[in-house]
Formats: structure tokens, C-alpha cells, sequence
């Protein structure tokens, strides 16, 4: 046995590719997933889903694909009626 390898491998131990985050992007993600990603609650999330937040039915379970939520956080995105003044005033002073 090679005293250096081992010596090596103690100190710098070898990650483990079956670990891995609870949450990955490529996982589908579950109501707890989002409500977690987003910081709401999971009434939150249900009521989401009425309004048209992507998900998947697979069998009796709802999943979601974590770039789809990201795409409907982007394109449901609105301005504060505040910043719409100002966004328009700014252009009509232009």
C-alpha cells in the first residue's frame, strides 16, 4: 500500500457522485419544491396553479419542471402601477 495515496485521499476525500442537493434543476420539483424556491406558502403555490403556473400530473402527483417556473416568474413579471407613470412620463418628456 502506497503511503502518499492514502496520505492524499485522507486529506482530500473524494466526492461522492450519488450525492447530491436536495434540489437540483434537473429534478422535477414538488409543491414543497416551489413554495421553498419562491418563499411562499403552499397555499400560495395551489393558488398559483389556478392562475396558470406550469405543472405536470403524474398519476395522482404534481410536479413541476424548475425552468418552467422560472420562465412564468419572467413573463408574468408586471411593473408597479408607480413605475408605469414614470416609465410614461419619462417617454412623453422625451
Amino acid at each position: 500500500m502506497n503511503s502518499s495515496t492514502t496520505a492524499t485521499s485522507l486529506e482530500n476525500p473524494a466526492i461522492s457522485e450519488n450525492i447530491k442537493s436536495p434540489v437540483q434543476d434537473s429534478d422535477l420539483w414538488t409543491t414543497k419544491d416551489v413554495a421553498k424556491y419562491l418563499r411562499v406558502s403552499l397555499k400560495t403555490v395551489f393558488n398559483l396553479r389556478k392562475k396558470g403556473l406550469p405543472f405536470v400530473q403524474l398519476g395522482g402527483a404534481v410536479r413541476f419542471v424548475p425552468q418552467e417556473i422560472k420562465d412564468y416568474l419572467v413573463n408574468s413579471r408586471r411593473l408597479s402601477s408607480h413605475r408605469l407613470r414614470q416609465m410614461i412620463r419619462k417617454g412623453a418628456s422625451s
